[in-house]
């Protein structure tokens, strides 16, 4: 029997070009060159450097003997917890009966896209993995632009020409704030311009809040309180409690969209079943006994980071690199306008061109923005600016008499060094291309 006539047919047709995730599997390809022995700085995936906070550590080890299967919407103990917490940093009235609790939020956001009837809109640039989820829950999503010089953020007339152009059924957008790959963040009032068109034009709003914690003026507007009754906050822990193995995330559904919450559990029950029983337990107990740990914890990371970010945006910015300041997270995405007659002269003219240049000549590794759905001749890039030793800078951290609110350059030459040694790479890197 001839292979390719057996396996004919075998994978879903609109699925048969379908692809890993782009940053998971360039993650990798990275890894495997610094197991080599090859020195690379690595700008390209945006795992949490810090180790996960002691004491939830402590009590997931605690729990982790309890081998039963949990509740599937989560145990009430997380949810009540939940419940408290998003009323001490976001000021809101949630519900622990709208909870549902899974093996991360990437899990949750695939079954509202799988079980939601109507039309997806995807703000660009985003996430890789958005499109993705749509495609194998057999949606083609729309894409809207978002430009540089609004920071990356969705214009309210944007989205309402698009929900026009969609007709009269629902319409779920996902919006994500603070921004992943841009690090930006929507004030109070671009929300409240944001849930007049969604009220208009039949539009749910997927919340995206993984980084609402990890903002570096440590306030965040969630889009649930400007838009209650048509908002799911989807958030969980893998960001800022560095706990992204754990797999444990979130979704909140308010009581008016009570029918796709309902069928989001119905899909969960038969999908994944329950969250991990240790982390549900562990993380319930260091939320309701070290609040003011957990707080220290979240405010000594985000202010690394604002260092971090800050640093990478100045240092390019003074060789001719564009972009808009990280304001959250992980990330911000500088614009290599500045070389593209440079590239040009040697045949590279987009984005995977010039990042592949990077690597090979820099040793810097970034993705371009074109997996993050922008234009393949756009020369942006996601900069993640984590690629430190976490332990080494909270400690530092700790150790300092009395830190400033700002952190000094010193700082991260002390212990931040690949990031500051990776960006005079790409500096160098730069400059030699504009000279070309």
């Amino acid at each position: 029997m001839k292979e390719n006539a057996t396996l004919k047919g075998l994978v879903r047709p609109d699925l048969a070009n379908s692809s890993a995730a782009s940053n998971l599997a360039f993650n990798e390809q990275v890894k495997a060159l610094i197991r080599s022995g090859r020195k690379v700085y690595h700008f390209a995936f945006g795992q949490s450097p810090f180790p996960i906070p002691e004491c939830m550590t402590k009590a997931v080890q605690e729990y982790a003997h309890v081998h039963d299967y949990l509740p599937m919407v989560g145990i009430p103990e997380l949810r009540e917890e939940l419940v408290k917490f998003h009323a001490r940093y976001d000021n809101l009235s949630l519900s622990s009966d709208n909870f549902t609790v899974g093996p991360g939020s990437k899990e949750l956001i695939f079954l509202v896209m799988a079980t939601f009837n109507g039309d997806i809109l995807l703000p660009a640039p985003t996430w890789t993995t958005y499109m993705a989820q749509c495609r194998l829950a057999g949606k083609e999503p729309r894409v809207l632009e978002m430009k540089q010089a609004k920071g990356w953020k969705l214009a309210p007339e944007t989205l309402e020409e698009a929900a026009r152009q969609g007709g009269d059924g629902w319409k779920l957008l996902v919006l994500t704030s603070p921004g992943n790959p841009t690090g930006t963040c929507y004030t109070d009032d671009e929300l409240d311009a944001l849930s007049s068109v969604c009220r208009q034009q039949r539009i749910i709003v997927l919340s995206d809040e993984i980084y609402a914690r990890l903002t570096f003026s440590r306030k965040h507007a969630s889009m649930a309180m400007h838009y209650p009754e048509g908002t799911i906050l989807i958030s969980g822990f893998s960001k800022w409690a560095s706990a992204g193995g754990w797999r444990l995330g979130y979704a909140h559904f308010p009581p008016s969209l009570r029918p796709l919450l309902e069928a989001v559990r119905n899909a969960a029950s038969h999908t994944y079943s329950c969250a991990p029983a240790p982390m549900q337990y562990g993380v319930a107990k260091a939320l309701r006994e070290n609040g003011n740990e957990l707080d220290k914890y979240m405010t000594n990371c985000a202010k690394i980071l604002q260092a971090a970010g800050d640093y990478c945006h100045r240092e390019l910015a003074s060789v001719g690199v564009d972009g808009c300041r990280s304001q959250a997270g992980y990330y911000f995405v500088p614009d290599f306008e500045v070389v593209r007659e440079g590239l040009r002269a040697r045949g590279l003219t987009t984005g995977d061109h010039m990042t592949q240049a990077m690597l090979e000549e820099a040793d810097v590794a970034l993705m371009s923005t074109h997996p993050f759905l922008r234009p393949a001749e756009e020369l942006t890039t996601r900069f993640c600016f984590v690629c430190f030793d976490g332990c080494s800078a909270l400690r530092a951290l700790d150790d300092l008499p009395s830190p400033s609110h700002h952190l000094s350059d010193d700082f991260l030459h002390k212990h931040c060094l690949p990031i500051v040694q990776g960006i005079q790479n790409l500096k160098e890197w730069v400059l030699k291309y504009r000279q070309e």
